[in-house]
C-alpha cells in the first residue's frame, strides 16, 4: 500500500519499490512486533521527499537489510534510502554549552525551526501521513501531540530517521560485556562414534508463507535419510510441525519452537532430553531494529554411550557483523556465558545458527579463540556458522547443502570420535577460518563491513576526512567508505551538534582512541575488514 501512496507524487520511487518487490529474496523475515512495520511506513514519506532518479546503489543498499519482511517494511527501506542521497558536508562546528550538554547525554531533543532528515519526517508525518493514514500513527493526533511525541515515535521504529530523545534513557546494562569463561573439552565415550549437525535459516515469510515450503522441507528429509541428524538448528522458523511433520519427520525428530523464531530438534531415537529453554544474548542496533535475539539450547545425553552433549542455536542481532546494539565482543562473551552456565564439564558443545555475522566481525573473532569454527555457509559472507569444543581433527565432514528454496544455504557437520582419532577434512572443503576467510571475500556491500556499535573512532585535528550528511545508516557510511578512495574507517554518529543532524565521517588510518558513544557506530570497510580478520586468524 505503500507504493501507493507515493504513486502520482514520486513514479520513480514507486518504479523502485517495484523492482525491489518484486525480487523477494533480498528480504527475510523479520523478528519484530507488527507494529514495527507501521511505525517505519509512518514516517516514510520524508524520506522521498529529496530522493532522485532511482539508481543501482538503491537496490543494492536495500540487500543488505537481511531481514525487511517483503512488503511494508522493504518499500520504506528503499524509500529511506533513496532520501539519504549524501553531499559533502563541513566540518563539525564548535558544540554550543546546550550542544555540549545534550553530547554528554548521548541524545538531542530536536526543536521547531530545525532542518534535516528527522524534522523532515515529523512534518511530513504531521502534515500529509496522519491526515492520509491515521491509523499508522497509534495514539498521536497533530492536535495534541507534542514535537517530543513526534520525535519519539519517529525514532522507536526498525530504521529510525531522529535522533534519541532525551526522555529516552539507554540501557547500558545490557552492554555489559562479562569476560568469557573457560570452558572444557567433551569427555569422550569409549566406543567410535559421530554426531551430526544441521543449520538452515528457512526464509520463513517467504519460502514458508508464500511458496508452501516443501524445497526446505524435501531437503532436511533428504539428506538426512540415510543417517539422520543428531541436532538440528533452524532460523526464521515459526512452526516446527511445518518443517517436520509434513514430510513425516516427527517421527525421527522432536522439536521445539522458541520464542523469537527458532527452532531446534534432536534425533530421539538416540538421545534423551535433559534440559532445554533459551537465554537472551543481544538486541538489535537502533538503526535496523527488530527486537532481542535469544540462543536456544538443549542439553542432551546418548542413550547408548551415555555421551552429553550442549546444542545451542543462535539468530544473531542485526545489523551484519555488528553484534547488535553492544557489539561483537559483548554478543560473543553471552553466548559463551550462557554455554557454561547451561551445560556441565565434559559436555560436547555445539553452537549453531545464522550469526547475522561473518569473519569480519567481531563476533566471530571473539568466539575462535573459545571454540573450533568447524564451519560456515557462502551466504552474505558467512554469516551462517558451527562452532563446537572439539579438536581441528574431529571434523570429519562439513558440507555446503544449497539453499532449498531459502536466501540462505543450509549447513552440516559430522563430529567424529574414535579412538585413535580418524577425522579428516571432506574432500574439497577447507577447515576453518579458510573457508570462512574465502566467504568473506564474496561478501557483497555492507555485508563486509564491520561495525563498532557504541564506539567512536578519534582522529588527529589534522588527519584526512570527508564528510556526509543526512545519512541515518551506519550501514549506508560503510558503503559510501568504500565507495570513496582513501577511506579506510568511517565514524557515523546518530546526531552530530555541528551539522545539526546525522552524520558519516570518511576517515584514514589508524585512531588515536576509541571513545565510548552510544548512538556512534564506527568500523571498517571490507578490505580494512578482510585484513583485520586474515590477521586474527592467522593467529590461531
Amino acid at each position: 500500500h505503500i507504493s501507493a501512496g507515493f504513486r502520482n507524487r514520486r513514479p520513480a520511487a514507486t518504479l523502485l519499490l517495484y523492482a525491489i518487490l518484486r525480487e523477494s529474496a533480498l528480504c527475510a523475515m523479520p523478528l519484530r512486533a507488527p507494529t514495527s512495520i507501521a511505525l517505519a511506513v509512518a514516517f516514510a514519506g520524508a524520506a522521498a521527499v529529496a530522493s532522485s532518479e532511482p539508481i543501482a546503489a538503491d537496490v543494492a543498499a536495500v540487500a543488505a537489510d537481511d531481514e525487511c519482511s517483503g512488503d511494508e517494511a522493504c518499500a520504506w527501506n528503499a524509500l529511506q534510502l533513496r532520501g539519504q542521497r549524501t553531499s559533502s558536508a563541513p566540518a563539525p562546528d564548535e558544540l554550543s554549552a546546550q550542544a555540549m550538554t545534550e553530547a554528554m547525554q548521548d541524545c538531542h531533543d530536536v526543536q521547531e525551526g530545525e532542518f534535516g532528515v528527522c524534522m523532515n519526517s515529523i512534518r511530513w508525518a504531521r502534515d500529509e501521513g496522519y491526515p492520509k493514514h491515521p491509523g499508522w500513527y497509534h495514539g498521536l493526533t497533530p492536535e495534541t501531540a507534542t514535537l517530543a511525541d513526534w520525535q519519539m515515535f519517529a525514532w522507536n521504529t526498525t530504521h529510525p530517521t531522529c535522533p534519541r530523545p532525551c526522555s529516552a534513557k539507554w540501557d547500558a546494562s545490557w552492554c555489559d560485556s562479562p569476560e568469557a569463561p573457560e570452558l572444557w573439552k567433551p569427555k569422550l565415550p569409549q566406543d567410535p562414534t559421530s554426531v551430526r549437525v544441521l543449520s538452515y535459516n528457512l526464509f520463513w515469510w517467504n519460502l514458508f508463507k508464500i511458496r508452501g515450503g516443501l524445497s526446505a522441507n524435501n531437503l532436511i528429509k533428504a539428506t538426512g535419510a540415510v543417517e539422520p541428524y543428531d541436532v538440528i538448528g533452524l532460523q526464521e522458523c515459526e512452526d516446527p510441525d511445518r518443517v517436520f511433520k509434513v514430510v513425516g519427520l516427527d517421527r525421527v525428530y522432536s522439536s521445539f519452537l522458541g520464542s523469537k523464531a527458532v527452532c531446534v530438534a534432536y534425533r530421539t531415537d538416540r538421545w534423551e532430553l535433559l534440559d532445554n529453554g533459551e537465554d537472551e544474548v543481544a538486541m538489535d542496533m537502533r538503526t535496523e531494529f527488530y527486537g532481542h535475539r535469544v540462543a536456544q539450547w538443549l542439553r542432551l545425553q546418548d542413550k547408548k554411550n551415555g555421551m552429553t552433549m550442549l546444542f545451542v542455536n543462535h539468530h544473531g542481532p542485526l545489523s551484519v557483523n555488528s553484534g547488535g546494539a553492544c557489539g561483537g565482543k559483548s554478543t560473543a562473551h553471552n553466548l559463551l556465558k550462557g554455554m557454561a552456565k547451561r551445560g556441565q564439564p565434559g559436555d560436547l558443545l555445539v553452537l549453531a545458527g545464522d550469526f547475522n555475522a561473518n569473519a569480519a566481525s567481531q563476533t566471530v573473532q571473539s568466539l575462535w579463540p573459545h571454540l573450533l569454527h568447524v564451519y560456515n555457509s557462502p551466504s552474505f559472507g558467512g554469516v551462517d556458522n558451527i562452532f563446537a569444543n572439539v579438536p581441528r581433527d574431529a571434523v570429519l565432514e562439513a558440507k555446503d547443502l544449497g539453499s532449498g528454496g531459502s536466501d540462505h544455504h543450509a549447513i552440516t557437520a559430522t563430529l567424529s570420535f574414535a579412538t585413535p582419532q580418524m577425522s579428516k577434512a571432506a574432500p574439497g572443503v577447507a577447515l576453518e577460518p579458510g573457508s570462512a576467510m574465502e566467504a568473506l571475500k564474496e561478501a557483497k556491500g555492507s555485508d563486509g563491513c564491520m561495525f563498532e556499535p557504541k564506539s567512536l573512532y578519534v582522529f588527529s585535528e589534522t588527519a584526512w576526512a570527508v564528510y556526509k550528511k543526512n545519512i541515518v545508516d551506519p550501514r549506508q557510511c560503510c558503503s559510501v567508505c568504500q565507495a570513496t578512495a582513501g577511506c579506510t574507517t568511517f565514524v557515523w554518529e546518530e546526531w552530530n551538534a555541528g551539522v545539526k543532524g546525522p552524520l558519516c565521517s570518511l576517515r584514514q588510518g589508524e585512531p588515536l582512541k576509541v571513545s565510548s558513544k552510544a548512538s556512534a557506530v564506527s568500523g571498517l570497510p571490507h578490505a580494512a575488514a578482510m585484513k583485520t580478520a586474515l590477521g586474527k586468524a592467522s593467529a590461531l
